[in-house]
């Protein structure tokens, strides 16, 4: 039974339809704009490359299927062993995340007194202030699950979120651990129904609930939450299997059109629209620019100052595992139960993000991440497991490139071309450093790293479309317009200037929110 539906390939009259809007990608950031645009009667056309998730898809084989893209290895050759995705489907890698849904800091909108010698802004063009409103718009949609005022270095929040994950049997080990060194672990905030909400039923723990689609629907993805609404909207269509090949126009400061393939025929397809809006993730968003190059833009469209897929960041993340033999404590219960389901992460530690023993003064997140599939433990014993996830300087040099060599569809191999600064190593191993000594607290031996070869490609993408105010040194203004383009914005994580160091997915639905807003008032004065 193949994995792979697509659903319809458009029709006739679908193809010379003029569109309002085309949305480009269904994630994220894509699905949150659709659902905002069709809530105001706009006819919204959506192309995502990738096909629908069926019940027993997992993310591993959606990994196997998704093209690679050429990526520097660590002695400085290429291989075809990158990863430019989150996942490739419909509702994009929000199917297979843990929910995580982290709130960025305030010092993550201006960190240039920690990086005063980057070689790119790491200032946003506006502050949290600005998103805040937009955060709370999404937590009221989705329904976060947190006590934001355990957050000891959490930005303000005014928003009543559903009852925080009770913490997992190893959390509770972390806590222990954390406690002795005088750190303020708290419920991670997810994307999770603790209680029935917006007719979603309340999470029975019964799954791991990650990498892999959640089988009681208690989990906040986008198809959940946005997209299952927005495609029973008259005016939307949805067309899967359809990969973006470049935009079109006939006069200088407007898209027109953009081509489209469909991945199982080859067919070419072609739509117009009024607006074009870009939400593939910052890898492929970045490529489809380049793709577009043309008689005003011949390096690519939005690349008149040599800044498309320039910025490329990826966070830096290692994962630090121990193992509990026996009873560490009275306070903490027996693990007699599988490991690995629920919630793939209870608790979270921000003691760190700023630690002037870290170089540059910014440390950065450690949390609980428990793997994706349940195993059978021993009695009185349990495996621990952390992530610490630092933000990476932005550099010029670390980019999204076309290479020379084409892939199946007769287009560019995409090239990752990312080196980790020295300095950011130095901040991961101090980060790991931590991870260990809360282990170490916790009782746990036989402590051991697991790489995650972040250089390769990642879950979390940022930057190469960076927004700013000048562009000479960003490709989208304020407003996430791509600065020579009247009506082409890219709203995903490239608009990123900075990366901060927690989970981007909450901030880039907030950013799509605010930026559709914007486009709704300045195309159609809604």
């Amino acid at each position: 039974m193949s994995i792979w539906h697509f659903g319809p390939e458009p029709t006739e009259g679908e193809q010379k339809s003029h569109y309002d809007v085309c949305i480009v990608g269904s994630g994220a950031a894509g699905s949150v704009a659709a659902h905002r645009m069709s809530q105001m009667g706009l006819h919204v056309l959506i192309l995502e490359q990738g096909p629908y998730i069926q019940a027993h898809t997992t993310y591993e084989d959606v990994l196997m299927a998704s093209e690679k893209a050429l990526a520097r290895q660590p002695n400085g050759c290429w291989a075809l062993n990158g990863y430019p995705w989150s996942t490739c489907n419909v509702g994009g890698g929000t199917i297979f995340y843990g929910g995580a849904s982290f709130r960025y800091r305030l010092v993550d909108f201006d960190a240039s007194a920690h990086f005063p010698d980057a070689d790119l802004p790491v200032v946003w063009p506006y502050t949290y202030g600005d998103l805040e409103p937009y955060y709370d718009k999404i937590e009221n949609h989705v329904g976060i699950a947190a006590d934001p005022s355990k957050d000891p270095f959490g930005p303000p929040t005014r928003i009543s979120n559903l009852p925080p994950v009770a913490p997992s049997p190893s959390a509770k080990h972390i806590l222990r651990g954390a406690g002795k060194l005088g750190l303020k672990g708290f419920p991670t905030p997810l994307a999770i129904a603790t209680v029935s909400y917006r007719g979603r039923p309340a999470c029975d723990n019964s799954q791991p609930c990650i990498e892999h689609r959640c089988p009681s629907g208690s989990k906040g993805d986008v198809y959940t939450c946005f997209l299952r609404e927005t495609l029973q909207a008259p005016r939307v269509r949805l067309f899967a299997g359809m990969k973006a090949v470049r935009l079109e126009r006939r006069q200088e400061g407007s898209i027109e059109s953009i081509v489209a393939l469909r991945t199982d025929t080859k067919q070419t397809y072609r739509f117009s629209a009024k607006v074009f809006v870009v939400a593939c993730n910052a890898i492929q968003s970045a490529a489809l620019l380049l793709r577009s190059a043309d008689q005003w833009s011949p390096s690519g469209i939005g690349n008149e100052h040599d800044m498309v897929g320039r910025g490329l960041c990826m966070k830096l993340n290692e994962y630090v595992t121990g193992f509990v033999h026996g009873r560490a404590n009275d306070d903490v219960e027996d693990v007699t139960a599988p490991e690995g389901v629920g919630p793939f992460s209870t608790v979270s530690l921000m003691d760190y993000y700023l630690d002037e023993s870290i170089p540059t003064g910014m440390g950065g997140m450690i949390y609980e991440n428990r793997y994706g599939q349940s195993y059978s433990m021993r009695p009185h014993g349990a495996v621990v497991r952390l992530e610490c996830m630092i933000a990476d300087q932005p550099s010029r040099k670390n980019r999204v490139l076309l290479s020379r060599k084409l892939d199946d569809f007769g287009l560019p191999l995409l090239a990752i071309d990312y080196t980790a600064h020295p300095r950011d190593l130095v901040r991961l191993e101090a980060m790991i450093e931590r991870c260990t000594a809360i282990l170490e607290h916790a009782d746990c031996r036989w402590i051991r790293r697991e790489a995650t070869d972040f250089h390769l490609g990642s879950c979390h993408l940022h930057g190469t479309c960076r927004s700013g105010r000048e562009p000479r040194s960003s490709v989208l203004d304020t407003k996430s317009r791509v600065h020579s383009v009247e009506n082409l914005y890219v709203i995903d994580g490239a608009y990123m200037p900075f990366a901060s160091a927690v989970n981007p997915t909450h901030t880039i639905q907030a950013h799509s929110l605010k930026s559709t807003e914007g486009i709704l008032q300045t195309h159609w004065k809604l």
